[in-house]
């Protein structure tokens, strides 16, 4: 069985009490439904259209068990309790086959928003894949959304883990890396946010 990441990119947040009480339920709900908590709070990076906003990043057994949890009882009263207090981006995406991450790693999150040039981003990724995989960085995660949520897009997302915040941060700023988002060009429009970990 393929193992699943739920993507909770928050874009805004209208009432912060709303969200405290949907966090004393929700975290409960996931972990009752089997997943395991990666990073959870305001983003450690935020690049391109990324922003620093609250990000969660749970491992799933599956897609399935993923979605699920998300349209269980107790994550739907959880939600109930949410409201209109918050704009999201939740994205399910399945992992790379014989993956798994690392607890206590830290993660690169690519969540495309929109494709303006699909030849300019094909050859974006000749290039950044092993750009960042020279900086230590290990592909988790790198497909379209199997299920989305809320504000989510049916759309790629990547998830990359890398031993910690700086590490990620040095793989962006790196030579190599630099040359791909030469390449890139504006060819995407793409919410990167690099989320520190949390041992769950």
């Amino acid at each position: 069985m393929t193992r699943a990441y739920w993507v909770n990119a928050f874009r805004e947040v209208h009432d912060p009490e709303k969200l405290a009480a949907y966090v004393e339920l929700g975290a409960p709900a996931v972990r009752k439904a089997g997943g395991r908590f990666l990073a959870r709070g305001p983003a450690a990076g935020a690049h391109e259209a990324g922003r620093l906003e609250r990000t969660t990043l749970i491992e799933f057994d599956s897609v399935e068990a993923a979605v699920a949890a998300y349209e269980s009882p107790d994550y739907r009263a959880a939600l109930d309790a949410l409201g209109d207090g918050a704009e999201r981006d939740i994205r399910i995406v399945e992992a790379d086959e014989g993956t798994t991450a690392t607890p206590g790693a830290a993660h690169f999150l690519s969540i495309y928003r929109a494709v303006h040039d699909a030849d300019k981003v094909a050859a974006y990724r000749e290039l950044g894949g092993p750009a960042l995989q020279a900086e230590g960085g290990r592909f988790v995660a790198r497909a379209t959304a199997s299920a989305v949520f809320e504000a989510g897009l049916r759309d790629r997302v990547v998830i990359i883990e890398f031993d910690d915040v700086e590490a990620a941060e040095a793989a962006y700023a790196s030579a190599g890396y630099r040359k791909a988002l030469d390449a890139f060009d504006n060819g995407a429009e793409r919410d990167i946010r690099i989320v520190a970990p949390i041992n769950d």
